[in-house]
């Protein structure tokens, strides 16, 4: 299995470089990007990090995504693209793919690119390829946990996905951005999609705000509407069971929230060129660059120091004909071991088990596809959890004013990952794991240019 993982060297693609260094069955990982020096890096990163527990060879490749020709020079040999960069390279990437007959996974067309991509459906299947799209921790995970929690389901009446991210580590900068920069501007500025009585309307970014109460560490969070892609594939994919609603909310911690409001409030998250004494000006470029300047690179491993929650919510009907509230509930804490924080591992890791399991023939249908369609959630959740993240299912039935709870027991467990021991490091509400330690080094290769 040979895998090209685009955007290697990001905060997110370097921990899917990492979990495929250090996964059985994985020949070759290639970590691509425009930096050479930054590529080379993350290969030697992960390949001395991976030790004796992978076999991959690592290597590091120049790729410029904006050329077509260096793009599908760097394919042609892949039997997997992780396509971890920016969602405006979506199409390209695929287009590359289906000439050069990759299969490919990215982290999500942030609704509006969702359409286009899965429009390529019938290039794919007759290319004999398969694409799976926004296969990240939101969306991916939560398309997933939705599909679980309706398989007992007659109908499905709502879903909402609300998600979120809490902070525990000392504010060392202005805004300490925990994805990338466009992306978290794009959430908060551009208008949301909801799927409301059957149909898609638009909200203002961030509208809606409701108080959640996440499990702990995570805690009590205020959340608003953000354009996501699962508002985008879910009521296609529930339309048949008659859904008529479909939310996505996500929050952060209190005072991120009130920056990023001032901010994309005061439009400064605008990409409109505005007048500046007789110069355009775009007021999203200035601020991303004042972000970068007073932010500084999070080192390769820095440590815990926030986690995550993702909350699914179906209502319906069962069998029976009886209405049914299943709740499905995922909370990541940061991998102590791989001093990954919890974005980092729900996002980077799920692109590396969905690669796998194209390689392997786990899915072997042809086309595009949204994971609910096509990914396997147990196999799915059995790899999750073998990074420790488990999900639970809560079950309602409701009979007059009671309501019987059966929450089940986590029953994705790790199987045949090496044994990691449970560790508690700072802060001390965060709970880790840890790999046994191993010295021996995966091999790395050069930086090859395309």
């Amino acid at each position: 299995m040979r895998v090209v993982v685009l955007g290697g060297t990001g905060a997110m693609g370097r921990w899917t470089v990492r979990d495929l260094t250090e996964s059985d069955g994985v020949d070759e990982v290639i970590v691509a990007g425009r930096d050479g020096a930054r590529a080379s890096e993350t290969a030697g990163w992960a390949a001395a990090r991976a030790g004796a527990i992978g076999s991959a060879h690592v290597s590091a490749m120049v790729v410029d995504a904006r050329d077509p020709g260096a793009l599908r020079r760097a394919l042609a040999r892949a039997d997997v693209v992780c396509n971890c960069m920016h969602y405006a390279f979506n199409l390209p990437v695929m287009e590359a793919c289906v000439d050069t007959g990759t299969h490919y996974v990215d982290l999500g067309g942030l609704f509006h690119t969702t359409g286009p991509q899965l429009a390529l459906h019938d290039r794919f299947a007759a290319a004999g390829v398969t694409a799976v799209i926004g296969m990240g921790g939101s969306p991916g995970t939560t398309n997933l946990m939705a599909a679980h929690a309706a398989r007992d389901l007659a109908s499905v009446h709502e879903v909402h996905v609300r998600v979120g991210m809490a902070g525990f580590a000392p504010w060392t900068q202005p805004l300490p951005v925990p994805f990338a920069i466009d992306t978290l501007l794009d959430e908060f500025s551009v208008p949301a999609v909801t799927y409301v009585d059957g149909g898609w309307t638009e909200v203002p970014a961030m509208s809606g705000l409701e108080e959640v109460d996440f499990p702990a560490p995570v805690g009590r969070l205020a959340l608003g509407h953000a354009l996501h892609s699962e508002v985008a594939t879910l009521p296609l994919y529930f339309a048949e069971r008659g859904v008529r609603t479909v939310s996505f909310k996500i929050g952060f911690p209190a005072e991120f929230m009130i920056r990023m409001r001032l901010l994309t409030g005061l439009g400064l998250a605008r990409t409109e060129p505005l007048e500046v004494d007789q110069q355009p000006v775009v007021p999203r470029m200035v601020l991303r660059r004042c972000i970068e300047a007073t932010t500084s690179s999070p080192a390769a491993e820095a440590g815990p120091g926030d986690a995550e929650a993702i909350l699914v919510r179906l209502t319906g009907q069962d069998r029976d004909e009886r209405p049914v509230e299943v709740l499905a509930e995922c909370v990541i804490c940061p991998h102590a071991a791989w001093k990954a924080g919890a974005g980092q591992l729900d996002t980077g890791v799920p692109p590396s088990i969905v690669a796998q399991f194209l390689a392997w023939g786990v899915i072997d249908r042809r086309g595009v596809f949204a994971p609910e369609e096509v990914v396997p959630p147990k196999p799915y959740f059995e790899e999750l959890a073998s990074r420790f993240m488990e999900v639970d299912l809560i079950t309602r039935t409701h009979a007059t004013d009671d309501r019987a709870d059966d929450r089940s027991n986590k029953a994705w467990r790790t199987k045949s990952r090496p044994e990691r021991k449970l560790t508690v490091s700072a802060p001390a509400s965060l709970v880790g794991h840890s790999r046994q330690a191993t010295t021996e080094a995966a091999p790395v290769h050069g930086t090859e240019v395309l």
